[in-house]
């Protein structure tokens, strides 16, 4: 089990639902591995502290792993040669990936470079997330978001939208094909407005993405 303090590491230096590891790790499929896990997060927290303690800086523009990051990667390649051919593995991947792009650059890098391709630790933004490029937006912003319909009946909204509605049609109808659980006919592209003060970040280049306090949608709709 999670000590107390990395628990709270988690949830408030890394905005990740603690939940969303529970529930992973607590899968009848991963209790084998469950302890290798907790000790893999366990580690990577423990290299970031004593990171931190050191006084590292990051360097914009540089390639250089951070010295977290070594450890992390050597840490969960010696672990992988335990786990593998086993169920395990890429959930270590995908903890290893969390924890080594907060590892470089916080928060930041964490919420920008996660990969939700497969099961990743959900990050919940609770505040504004800097840089943005918010003050470019409008006082009342319109989004578009690529997702399954139970999302919408379910009114359990994620928080990362698009200004660009031909970047949520390819969320809803491109980008997932191939995955299991992929119906193109339970895709659908859902349509909000909310004003510039309820968003947490945007970054109008690229997915043109805005993330949003959720909690504030007052109205959405099926496009």
């Amino acid at each position: 089990m999670l000590s107390i303090e990395d628990q709270n590491f988690i949830s408030n230096e890394m905005s990740i639902s603690l939940a969303s590891i529970s529930s992973k790790l607590s899968e009848h499929a991963l209790f084998p591995y469950r302890d290798h896990l907790e000790s893999a997060i366990a580690f990577f927290i423990s290299s970031i502290r004593a990171q931190n303690k050191s006084g590292y800086l990051f360097c914009v523009g540089s390639f250089q792993l951070s010295p977290a990051q070594v450890q992390i990667n050597n840490y969960s390649a010696e672990l992988s040669e335990n786990l593998a051919d086993t169920e395990a593995l890429p959930i270590l991947d995908s903890l290893r990936h969390a924890f080594f792009s907060f590892a470089r650059n916080g928060l930041h890098e964490l919420f920008t470079c996660q990969e939700n391709e497969e099961w990743y630790p959900k990050v919940i933004l609770s505040k504004e997330l800097r840089p943005n490029d918010i003050s470019e937006l409008p006082s009342l912003v319109t989004l578009y978001r690529g997702t399954d319909i139970a999302e919408h009946n379910s009114s359990s909204y994620g928080q990362s939208w698009t200004t660009c509605k031909e970047i949520a049609y390819f969320f809803a109808f491109e980008y997932y094909v191939g995955q299991p659980s992929f119906d193109v006919g339970k895709r659908v592209i859902l349509k909000t407005k909310i004003t510039k003060e309820h968003v947490y970040f945007s970054n109008q280049t690229g997915e043109f993405e805005v993330v949003i306090d959720v909690g504030k949608i007052l109205h959405v709709e099926v496009v």
